[in-house]
């Protein structure tokens, strides 16, 4: 019995034994929890930068190339402290919140199928590789 448990350890770090569908289930699991918070994450990092944009062209008055110039300038350092950096979700209009909550709602859901078939691609994987397997005398 012992030594078949130290040969099933064995098997495992020599890549022999593959992981169970039940810890690729797990992981899934716990991925797809973390998925709303990076996307939410995300789309307040978009947002920051698409509102200083925006802010940058109503007060240029020019074009939204002169704004994304604008924009690069306020990266350098020497003009970091000059600038006001305080906007927020507050300051956008409603429609502009409603697009980006549509953006938020395809960012998860999109994220959400790709790692679905990610981790049936591997479920699928481990099958294969088990039926493939020559049998062991």
């Amino acid at each position: 019995m012992e030594s078949e448990f130290f040969q099933t350890i064995i098997d495992f770090f020599q890549f022999k034994l593959l992981i169970a569908e039940n810890v690729l289930t797990i992981f899934y699991i716990l991925c797809s929890l973390l998925i709303p918070l990076a996307a939410w994450y995300f789309l307040f990092w978009i947002i920051r930068r698409y509102a200083l944009v925006i802010k940058f062209y109503k007060d240029t008055q020019y074009s939204l190339f002169y704004s994304l110039i604008m924009w690069v300038v306020r990266k350098i350092k020497f003009f970091k402290n000059k600038i006001d950096e305080k906007i927020t979700w507050q300051s956008l209009t409603i429609s502009q919140k409603l697009k980006f909550l549509g953006l938020y709602i395809a960012m998860v859901g999109l994220a959400e199928i790709f790692l679905r078939l990610i981790f049936e691609y591997l479920i699928a994987f481990l099958q294969m590789h088990e039926w493939l397997k020559p049998p062991t005398l």
